[in-house]
């Protein structure tokens, strides 16, 4: 299925979420077409938001459908927070606007989802803005890689990274754990988001 079809990508100030095909491996053959379709229409009237095929399993295929949406929709200053966010710059303003993006986001949860690096990074940054218990001052992103999913989910063993990686493409995210190294008001902190769940790591 990984040929059948070109991958939706994300791109500068759009969120790739990438909800797996509930019908997969469940459906008779035969009416897998149907009833996969069925579910993809019933994801565009649930969210408003128009959904595409996708795969998101290299090899193993794991089907998918994927939707972009729009931060500006969300959050007006959606594309300059997050460029200056990969640019790894200092935040000092509109640090409520990652948790308004985080409550958008939460609205697909009922859902398996899996997010690429702008959705990952609103819930890593939401995860250090629960662990400091309100908003900081300022936050910046120091790293930004990715690590398979068979490798261990030990925050503490993984060296600090000082390089911001790419958005990785559609077709790995079911397969990837985003891992970020973020600085908030002076404190590091390392953050795993995997799927929907993330987890976070005080360093200092």
């Amino acid at each position: 299925m990984t040929e059948a079809f070109p991958q939706p990508t994300e791109k500068d100030g759009q969120i790739l979420i990438a909800v797996i095909d509930a019908t997969y491996g469940v459906t008779e053959e035969e009416n897998w077409d149907l009833e996969r379709e069925k579910y993809r229409r019933g994801l565009e009237v649930e969210f408003s938001l128009p959904f595409a095929d996708a795969d998101i399993g290299p090899g193993a295929s794991l089907p998918a459908f994927v939707t972009l949406l729009q931060g500006t929709a969300t959050v007006p200053l959606w594309l300059l927070l997050t460029a200056t966010f990969f640019l790894g710059k200092p935040l000092h303003e509109n640090l409520k606007a990652w948790r308004d993006m985080a409550a958008k986001l939460r609205s697909f949860f009922k859902r398996p989802v899996y997010f690429n690096r702008q959705g990952a990074a609103v819930l890593a940054v939401e995860a250090v803005l629960d662990e400091m218990g309100g908003l900081p001052q300022t936050i910046r992103l120091t790293g930004y890689r990715t690590m398979h999913i068979s490798e261990p989910d030990d925050l503490g063993i993984l060296p600090r990274d000082t390089d911001i990686g790419e958005a990785a493409p559609t077709l790995f995210l079911g397969f990837i754990r985003h891992i970020f190294e973020i600085e908030a008001d002076g404190i590091s902190f390392r953050i795993s988001v995997e799927g929907k769940n993330a987890k976070v790591l005080r360093l200092d």
